[in-house]
């Protein structure tokens, strides 16, 4: 049997986390050659930037037909939900023919989300379905849902934490552990080592500009090295959002006089490019009070920069064995920045040097790519 492979992807308008994952992963599965056709799904019309992200790839983009959201459907599709029918009749029809088309299921999703559940309206166990869960809280699936849920081959989680979860409170032993790959890694390896003059540090964040990445504590920590500690640190911020969010930031600048201290660059950067930003920092900083990853902490560790933050989605995971990253608390976060800035210019670099070492040979792309191809085996 020819092996057709479809990724499922809630959303493919905006540059997201489980956006980049799709693609990124789609690009994987071309590039193995283990697949006849290659296609990503999302329900409404993807944005175009993402054909671009896979350049000259034949890899196909699927979305349900416009007509779906038209007076008519959306009247019968209430009409017969009274009658009976929770999920849209147009929606299993199309799932019908999806579902003869291809053989093997990569979904990624988040717990709540059921844009997928009518692809198992025609569930074959003689194929493959694999799900990626992004969790950001710790909330129990309902019945329904777990149904779906166990239809899986495997589930997989980010880490090892989700994965116990995963097994004691939902009951589903499917759960496996498996971060996630990242875009334009090629161009990140690349980069040159970083040095250091002194006691000056740039930090940086890159990303959308949202309350939940909690960006007022990177400032605070601006002004813990630079007014209380008297150190010449630098912060550059990278990425558009939340207007109003940003407003409020910029005064917070002011109010601390640190123009001079923190830069925003509030332009999208495109995941083909970002190495242009990690090449013009030296920490990057993850204080968000909501993560399932970050994606950008290992495009840092690719990039050959350090990272702090805090206890949250993967980073413990990920970085446990390294000093300062990992933090419980802003107290916590300042005391590790600033005794990483008391190391030796040798130090520091030999612990940027172990760090890129780590992504290498046990968080690369590569590495993941190998274990992803077996779940679908």
């Amino acid at each position: 049997m020819k092996k057709r492979i479809l990724i499922l992807s809630p959303f493919l308008k905006n540059i997201g986390g489980t956006e980049l994952e799709a693609v990124i992963s789609a690009m994987h599965f071309y590039d193995s050659r283990l697949y006849e056709q290659v296609s990503i799904f999302s329900p409404i019309k993807h944005d175009s930037f993402f054909e671009e992200i896979i350049n000259e790839r034949k890899i196909g983009f699927l979305n349900y037909p416009t007509f779906f959201n038209s007076k008519i459907v959306l009247f019968v599709n209430k009409l017969l939900k009274k009658l009976g029918l929770n999920v849209s009749l147009f929606e299993v029809i199309y799932w019908f023919f999806i579902s003869k088309r291809f053989t093997h299921f990569f979904v990624l999703t988040y717990p709540g989300c059921i844009y997928f559940f009518s692809l198992f309206q025609y569930y074959n166990k003689r194929k493959k379905y694999v799900a990626k869960v992004t969790m950001w809280h710790y909330n129990l699936l309902s019945d329904p849902q777990k149904n779906i849920y166990k239809k899986f081959n495997i589930i997989i989680v980010f880490n090892e934490v989700q994965k116990k979860f995963w097994h004691t409170n939902q009951i589903l032993s499917n759960a496996v552990a498996l971060d996630i790959m990242i875009l334009n890694e090629t161009n990140l390896l690349g980069l040159s080592s970083k040095t250091f003059h002194k006691d000056i540090i740039v930090f940086g964040f890159l990303g959308r500009l949202s309350r939940e990445k909690n960006i007022e504590d990177m400032i605070l920590l601006m002004e813990f090295l630079n007014h209380k500690n008297q150190k010449k640190c630098q912060l550059f911020i990278q990425g558009g959002g939340d207007a109003a969010y940003v407003q409020e930031l910029e005064k917070l600048v002011v109010k601390l006089k640190l123009q001079e201290f923190v830069t925003f660059n509030k332009v999208f950067i495109s995941p083909n490019q970002t190495h242009h930003f990690y090449d013009q920092i030296q920490v990057l900083l993850v204080t968000s009070t909501n993560e399932g990853g970050p994606m950008t902490s290992l495009e840092a560790a690719a990039a050959g920069c350090y990272v702090m933050g805090y206890k949250i989605g993967a980073m413990e995971d990920r970085f446990s064995s390294f000093p300062y990253i990992v933090n419980v608390d802003f107290n916590s976060l300042c005391n590790s920045a600033l005794t990483f800035l008391n190391l030796t210019t040798f130090e520091k670099q030999m612990v940027l040097c172990s760090f890129r070492q780590h992504y290498i040979f046990n968080l690369s792309n590569r590495s993941k790519g190998v274990q992803l191809n077996q779940y679908f085996q």
